[in-house]
């Protein structure tokens, strides 16, 4: 049986309007940051969100300082376009970003681990369960967190 997917319904989700909880986007078709299938980044509209839970949760603390609440099923991808459940991320994994940083570049208020051009996974730890919220990106199936990692619908 396949585990839960979804986001927390603080985690933030890059739209053109800005960063946006993911919990205020049913019903608003949201245009959300993706990778298109092209390679480049774009706006694919964020439809058919449902909210589901509780579900088992983990927190995926990233490089950069930044976390992602998440169910434990819910995909992010690894550098390469490599999907994988948040619970099975592990700490040193390079994740898929919208940018890289310079090499040196220390993002603020992260740690020296973060200088590079990859941002990657610090820990990912258990974090109770709670509501999950999910929906249908058009055509790539996938969107940005605000957190700058690439997750799956």
């Amino acid at each position: 049986m396949e585990e839960a997917r979804g986001l927390a319904a603080g985690c933030m989700v890059e739209t053109a309007e800005g960063p946006v909880p993911i919990a205020e986007t049913p019903g608003k078709g949201f245009p959300v940051l993706t990778r298109l299938p092209s390679g480049r980044l774009g706006f694919r509209q964020l439809i058919k969100v449902i909210a589901a839970g509780p579900v088992p949760l983990v927190r995926v603390v990233l490089t950069t300082g930044h976390a992602v609440l998440a169910a434990r099923g819910h995909p992010f991808y690894r550098a390469g376009m490599q999907p994988v459940p948040a619970a099975e991320l592990a700490p040193g994994d390079t994740l898929e970003t919208a940018s890289h940083y310079p090499a040196g570049y220390v993002p603020a208020g992260a740690g020296p681990e973060a200088a590079g051009p990859w941002v990657a996974v610090r820990v990912v730890e258990p974090a109770g369960e709670g509501q999950v919220f999910t929906g249908t990106v058009h055509e790539t199936h996938a969107l940005f967190v605000t957190a700058g990692v690439l997750c799956g619908e």
